[in-house]
């Protein structure tokens, strides 16, 4: 048992979720608190020796920082508290191998780890994409990309159900997981907007060269799907960029992703997106941008995608 305890600061995702779930079974969390990568950057969350973060740009004053995106090993240099591997799967596993591995989490399912890591590197495959098994449905109901939190009837908030599934990840089958309530009706609402989801994706989707671009910013609703839907309908790309408003409609999101079924890319996304004030890692990554800024940033993100594919 820990003697001291940390507020855990992460993302709400599969990859946060099973994080933060390994340090909860440390018994080194006593608070959580969930963030984005660009209020982190610019300071929105204050970071004190009591915070562990994981998945998140690294803050001075952090007590540890786990984390695997190839841009932070340049903006961030050597640290002892930063805890970085720029080449593993998931964060997750940065933090199981950190502590010990099996070794020190007998409890944790290898399956469960091998799912976060397939999760948060994309090994997934057409038929992955197209029909999940388990796992990879859990992931697809946790990923914020997958647009759920737009559809907000929900009996518990997105930030509650990440926080219960830190508890349920740890010790339960999927199979378990995919019953419980909270993830069963957003998992219904995930079928239910499969079809018009895969007619939205094709209509306002535009060929760039290999860049798929798919701009969202004038629909309503935007449809619930995974993010990895676009690579299954529009396989000669390798790259896509999608554009939509951030929650709050205060920046507008450029997610860029190489297409994990069309690999032929050699752009290091994550340091891309490092130019605009965002990251990521060597295959995919954000950046936030004005409103009255996104067309030219955009125009510039595919002019060099398409001179490096």
């Amino acid at each position: 048992m820990a003697d001291k305890k940390y507020r855990l600061v992460t993302r709400a995702d599969f990859d946060g979720v099973v994080a933060g779930g390994l340090l909860i079974e440390m018994d080194m969390i006593d608070d959580i608190l969930f963030a984005e990568p660009k209020d982190m950057q610019d300071g929105k969350v204050e970071i004190t020796s009591n915070d562990i973060t994981t998945n998140l740009p690294y803050v001075d004053g952090v007590h540890l920082c786990f984390d695997h995106h190839i841009s932070e090993t340049k903006r961030v240099g050597d640290r002892e508290n930063h805890i970085i591997i720029g080449d593993a799967p998931s964060a997750a596993r940065v933090v199981y191998e950190h502590f010990g591995g099996q070794k020190k989490f007998p409890g944790i399912s290898l399956d469960l780890m091998d799912a976060v890591d397939k999760a948060d590197s994309a090994q997934y495959t057409e038929e992955d994409i197209l029909a999940p098994d388990p796992w990879t449905l859990v992931n697809f109901m946790l990923d914020p990309r997958t647009g759920l939190s737009r559809f907000g009837n929900f009996v518990i908030s997105n930030e509650q159900l990440m926080k219960d599934m830190m508890v349920y990840c740890r010790h339960h089958p999927v199979d378990e997981i995919l019953e419980i309530p909270d993830v069963e009706e957003r998992l219904h609402l995930y079928l239910e907007h499969e079809e018009s989801s895969e007619q939205q994706l094709r209509s306002c989707t535009k060929m760039e060269g290999k860049v798929a671009v798919l701009d969202l910013r004038n629909e309503d609703p935007i449809f619930c799907c995974n993010r990895f839907t676009v690579y299954a309908l529009f396989p000669e790309c390798n790259v896509s960029i999608q554009v939509l408003p951030n929650q709050d409609g205060s920046k507008i999101v450029l997610a860029v992703g190489k297409s994990i079924l069309n690999r032929t890319s050699d752009v290091n996304i994550g340091m891309l997106m490092l130019e605009f004030g965002g990251g990521g890692h060597a295959s995919a990554g954000t950046c936030q941008i004005a409103p009255d800024k996104a067309d030219g940033v955009l125009r510039e993100i595919v002019q060099r995608l398409q001179e490096n594919t």
